[in-house]
């Protein structure tokens, strides 16, 4: 089981799910099968990394794509760009590790199997006394796993509860003026220091502004699990049913011209007397088994 590698007692963790933050330690040693710091220096400077696999981070601010792409090669960064961010004070993420390193792909593939979440797997360098991104929160659960260096991880709790992708996440509605007023002025409920080997578990929507400790640059792995929730069950239940009722001939009829100036009333109650009826006839077994069927595909 590869999750034994990164936390404590796995199988208790696949049974409750963690919702508050843990933090668990490893010997430094066994994340260089991963990731080392060499490794990046070199990923960078021999202009092995696409476009896809970096994106440049400085003092909160994501910079955009054109700043740093090659004119001439759109697909990639400029030569010396990301060098040159990084002298400057800026951080890199390194997107989609599993296809760049067999060792992460092997670790993306068993987290996957083990949790039946989708997953994906970055890393992030930050420079000695600089910071990538500032207060944020993610609609999915994160393990970080320190390799090199210091990194220090102020937090404070949710202020939405579960977030997900596509509702109330921070890259679709940010901050209220009044918990950016809170940030500044309210100490975290929390502060994690990680050193090499270090593993935060942090749980989606926990508030979380991390930055490089001491002189040495950082160097740490994020793994992220798509978790699922009831909204996704219902969606694949309801997608189900939707594709069902093309067999009903009545659900195939044609609504009248003109809908929205005629009584919508009678159009409204069959489709819910459709669905309403649809669930209470829905089969538990053939729905479980669908619903794992629709769990195999990440």
């Amino acid at each position: 089981m590869s999750l034994q590698l990164i936390v404590d007692d796995p199988a208790v963790i696949l049974r409750s799910w963690p919702h508050e933050p843990l933090r668990f330690r490893r010997d430094p040693a066994e994340f260089g099968r991963w990731l080392t710091l060499a490794e990046v220096d070199t990923l960078i400077d021999a202009g092995c990394l696409a476009m896809r696999n970096v994106v440049l981070l400085k003092d909160g601010r994501v910079s955009e794509k054109w700043e740093y792409a090659d004119p001439d090669d759109p697909t990639m960064p400029r030569c010396g760009a990301v060098r040159e961010h990084i002298k400057a004070g800026g951080s890199v993420s390194l997107r989609e590790l599993e296809h760049l390193k067999p060792s992460v792909a092997d670790l993306y593939r068993a987290l996957c199997r083990e949790t039946g979440y989708g997953v994906h797997i970055n890393a992030y360098l930050t420079p000695p006394g600089c910071q990538g991104l500032k207060y944020h929160f993610d609609p999915y659960v994160t393990l970080i796993l320190q390799i090199h260096g210091r990194k220090t991880w102020p937090v404070h709790p949710p202020f939405v509860a579960n977030p997900v992708q596509e509702y109330g996440s921070f890259h679709l509605i940010g901050f209220t003026p009044e918990q950016r007023h809170y940030l500044a002025h309210t100490p975290p409920a929390a502060t994690f220091t990680l050193a090499p080997g270090d593993v935060l578990w942090l749980p989606r929507g926990y508030v979380h502004s991390p930055y490089t400790e001491g002189s040495e640059t950082s160097l740490h792995i994020t793994v992220a699990f798509k978790e699922r929730t009831y909204h996704w069950a219902a969606e694949r239940l309801a997608e189900d049913i939707l594709r069902r009722a093309l067999a009903d001939p009545e659900m195939r009829e044609e609504l009248p011209p003109h809908l929205v100036t005629l009584d919508t009333l009678p159009v409204v109650e069959q489709a819910r007397d459709y669905l309403i009826g649809a669930l209470l006839s829905l089969d538990p077994e053939t729905a479980v088994k669908y619903l794992q069927r629709s769990a195999l595909v990440l």
